[in-house]
């Protein structure tokens, strides 16, 4: 019998830019991104795409978060993130 998991989830990388954002903000500001990033892992097609471009945009709730995923999105590079 196979085991029991949850869903599947992508692996998110920080990249040196966003760590720094995040090392500056408050408690609460880095809870509303740590919400934020997990729905990304769920599904990395919630955000939007600039047309031409690698990046995709996640925004909602105050959050802005700037990312690249993977072809099948399995990792999820986060270049730039934004709570306010």
């Amino acid at each position: 019998m196979t085991p029991k998991h949850g869903p599947w989830r992508a692996h998110v990388v920080l990249h040196d830019v966003a760590e720094r954002q995040i090392e500056a903000m408050s408690d609460a500001d880095r809870e509303v991104l740590d919400e934020a990033i997990v729905r990304l892992s769920f599904d990395h097609r919630i955000g939007t795409r600039a047309e031409g471009r690698l990046e995709w945009e996640y925004r909602d709730e105050g959050v802005r978060i700037v990312y690249i995923p993977t072809v099948v999105g399995t990792i999820i590079l986060v270049a730039y993130v934004e709570v306010g």
